[in-house]
C-alpha cells in the first residue's frame, strides 16, 4: 500500500482529504504544520506528500527548501495546495522542487489524477534507478573479475576458480594443474609495432587458448603478458604434457597485425596440485617460479616445477619491506675481518663487511638481504653508507695513533655499473679525508666479465683515485687471462671454495699453487679467504701466499674490538689466537 502525507493546517480540509485518501486505499499520515510534517516525513519515508501552500509556521515554498537539505526525503514527491493565484509564488514553488501545483477550487478526480500521475512517475524513475544500479553492479562485478582487454578471467577470478578446484579435487582424490605461460616477444611488439598492435596480438592469443582447449577449462589474463590455464581434472599426467603440446601448437601459427605477421614463442611454467603443493597460494608462486625458469632456456620451453627452483614467498616480500625500512633508519652495523700477512705474521688489513641486526628478528644473514639488495637496487644506498661508515671509523683510528690499514670494501655489479660511482667515492674520500692508499676495492671476476671492454675502462677511473683494486672470489668465474693482464689491479682473492679442505684435495692444492705463482708473475698481491685449520694456513704460507683471513686467524670483528686488537700489537703481534 502505497503511503501518503498530508500536511494541511486547516483540521476541516486535512480530515476530509485524508478521507478521500483512505477510500483509495492509500495508506495516510497527517501532519497540522511544516515542522511535525517534516519530522513524520523523515520517520515514515511517504511515497508522496500532499502540502497546503500556507502553513502555520511556514510557506509551503520554504517546506520545499527544508526538504532539499535532507538527503534521505528530498526525492520525496511533493504535489502542493494553494488558493493564491500567483505566478510568482507558484514559479517560486516549482523552483524549489514540487512536482506540482493545484489551486483552489478544484476536484476529487484532478487531485486524485495528480497523485496518481506523480506515484506513476515515481514508480518509473525508481524502476529506472534499480535498472541503473543493477547494470552498475553487473558492470563493477566484471570489472572486478574480468580481463578489460581480453574479456578473460582476471587473477581475483582465477583464484577463487582454483580455490574451488584444488577443494573438490581433494574431496574426490583427483588433480590440478596450472600451467602460467607469457609471450615472449610482446616487448618487441610492443616498441616495434606499437601497443595496439600488442594489444590485438593479446586478443588474439586469448582467442586461440580459449578455441583449443576444451570449454571447461579456465583461461584467464594476469599481467602483461602472462596467461594461466587451469586445468581442473586429471589423472594421467599424460594430459598436461598433452595440453602443454596443444598451447605451443596453436600459438606458433603467425599472427596477422597491422602491416606484418608476426612470429610468437612461448615460455610456459607448470605447478600440480598435490604433488608440488595443496595450498592456492603456493601453487600459483610455483607455477610463475616455473615460469621464470622457462624463460631462460631455449624459446617454446616447457617447465614443471621443481623443488630446486627457486619461489617467491611471502616471507621475502616482507624483508624486501624490511630492508627498505632499513635503509631509511640506518639499522646496519659494520665489522671487520682481519687479514693476517703470511710473511710477518702481522695485521695487513680488513675485510669491511656489512651485518643487519633486526630490531625484532635478530641479526638477519648477509646471504639473506645481499642478494635481495642487489635485485631491488637497495645495495647501493646500503653500499654508499658502508663506504661513509668504513672510511670515517679508519680516520677514526688513525686520529687515536693507530697505524694506517688497508681496508678491502666489496662492490657489487650493481654498484660497480653506477653511473656516479667514482664521483661517490670521490666525495667521499674528500669528506672523510682518507687517504686513498688506504683503500681496497673488491670486485668478482663475474661481475668484471659481464662487459669486459668496459669493466677496464670503470677499473681504470677507479684506479686513478687512488685506491688498489681486488678481484674477488678469483676462479669462480670465467675470466680470461688476456682480460686479466689487460685489467688495472693490485690483488686476485682465491676463492674459499679452493681453500677448504685443499691439504686432502690434490687438484685444489695444485689450483691454488697456479693461482700463486701466476698472480705473482703479473705482480700481482695474492689473498687466500676461508681459512679455518692450522694446516691450510701453513699450506698457504708455504706456498707464498701473500695475506689470509678466515675464521683461524679472526671472525668478523665489530669497531670496538677491531680497535683493541689493533691496539694490542706491540708494535703488531701476531693475531692468530685472536
Amino acid at each position: 500500500m502505497q503511503k501518503i502525507l498530508v500536511i494541511n493546517g486547516d483540521t476541516v480540509s486535512r480530515q476530509a482529504l485524508s478521507a478521500l485518501l483512505v477510500a483509495e486505499e492509500y495508506a495516510v499520515i497527517a501532519a497540522d504544520d511544516g515542522a511535525s510534517g517534516l519530522a513524520l516525513a523523515q520517520e515514515h519515508r511517504p511515497d508522496l506528500m500532499v502540502v497546503q501552500a500556507e502553513l502555520p509556521d511556514m510557506e509551503g515554498h520554504q517546506l520545499l527548501e527544508t526538504l532539499q537539505t535532507c538527503p534521505d526525503i528530498a526525492v520525496v514527491p511533493c504535489i502542493l495546495i494553494s488558493d493564491r493565484a500567483d505566478m510568482t509564488d507558484l514559479r517560486k514553488s516549482m523552483d524549489r522542487g514540487a512536482a506540482d501545483c493545484l489551486l483552489q477550487p478544484f476536484t476529487h478526480a484532478e487531485l486524485l489524477s495528480a497523485i496518481k500521475t506523480r506515484l506513476a512517475k515515481q514508480a518509473a524513475l525508481a524502476e529506472r534507478y534499480v535498472t541503473i544500479l543493477r547494470h552498475t553492479a553487473e558492470r563493477l562485478n566484471r570489472l572486478a573479475h574480468y580481463d578489460s582487454l581480453t574479456d578473460l578471467p582476471n587473477h581475483h577470478l582465477l583464484y577463487q576458480r582454483l580455490s574451488q578446484a584444488i577443494k573438490v579435487a581433494k574431496a574426490e582424490q583427483h588433480c590440478v594443474a596450472l600451467l602460467s605461460l607469457s609471450l615472449d616477444r610482446l616487448r618487441q611488439v610492443n616498441n616495434i609495432l606499437g601497443f595496439r598492435a600488442g594489444d590485438q596480438m593479446l586478443q588474439a592469443t586469448a582467442q586461440r587458448l580459449s578455441a583449443c582447449l576444451p570449454k571447461a577449462t579456465t583461461v584467464a589474463r594476469l599481467t602483461g603478458n602472462q596467461f594461466v590455464v587451469l586445468i581442473s581434472k586429471f589423472s594421467d599426467p599424460k594430459t598436461i604434457h598433452e595440453v602443454a603440446d596443444e598451447i605451443l601448437d596453436c600459438l606458433s601459427r603467425p599472427f596477422s597485425l597491422p602491416g606484418q605477421e608476426v612470429f610468437a614463442t612461448i615460455s610456459i611454467g607448470i605447478a600440480i596440485y598435490p604433488e608440488d603443493s595443496e595450498d592456492v597460494k603456493e601453487i600459483l608462486r610455483q607455477a610463475d617460479a616455473a615460469l621464470e625458469w622457462a624463460k631462460h632456456q631455449k624459446s617454446n620451453y616447457v617447465q614443471f616445477y621443481r623443488a630446486d627452483i627457486p619461489v617467491v614467498s611471502s616471507d621475502a616480500i616482507s624483508l624486501e619491506t624490511a630492508l627498505r625500512y632499513a635503509v631509511e633508519r640506518e639499522e646496519f652495523s659494520l665489522y671487520y675481518q682481519p687479514q693476517m700477512n703470511t710473511h710477518s705474521g702481522l695485521i695487513a688489513g680488513a675485510e669491511a663487511l656489512i651485518r643487519w641486526p633486526h630490531p625484532t628478528e635478530g641479526y638477519i644473514s648477509p646471504a639473506q638481504f645481499v642478494p635481495l639488495a642487489e635485485e631491488t637496487g637497495l645495495i647501493v644506498p646500503i653500499g654508499e653508507w658502508l663506504f661513509r661508515k668504513a672510511c670515517t671509523q679508519i680516520r677514526q683510528w688513525q686520529s687515536i695513533g693507530l697505524p694506517p690499514l688497508q681496508l678491502s670494501i666489496n662492490l657489487s655489479s650493481v654498484q660497480f655499473n653506477q653511473p656516479d660511482l667514482t664521483e661517490l667515492i670521490t666525495d667521499i674520500l674528500h669528506t672523510t679525508q682518507l687517504d686513498p692508499a688506504c683503500l681496497e676495492l673488491e670486485i668478482t671476476e663475474t661481475a668484471l666479465m659481464q662487459d669486459a671492454e668496459a669493466a677496464i675502462a670503470i677499473l681504470k677511473a677507479l684506479k686513478a683515485l687512488g685506491p688498489r683494486i681486488a678481484i674477488d672470489d678469483f676462479g669462480t668465474g670465467y675470466s680470461s687471462l688476456s682480460y686479466l693482464k689487460q685489467f688495472p689491479i693490485d690483488t686476485l682473492k682465491i676463492d674459499n671454495c679452493f681453500v677448504r679442505g685443499v691439504i686432502a684435495d690434490p687438484k685444489n692444492q695444485a689450483i691454488v699453487k697456479s693461482v700463486i705463482q701466476m698472480a705473482h708473475s703479473l705482480d700481482l698481491t695474492v689473498i687466500a679467504e676461508g681459512i679455518e685449520t692450522e694446516e691450510e694456513l701453513a699450506f698457504l704460507a708455504d706456498n707464498h701466499c701473500d695475506v689470509v683471513q678466515g675464521y683461524f686467524i679472526s671472525r668478523p670483528l665489530d669497531a670496538t674490538d677491531m680497535q683493541a686488537c689493533l691496539t694490542a700489537q706491540d708494535p703488531w703481534s701476531t693475531i692468530k689466537g685472536a
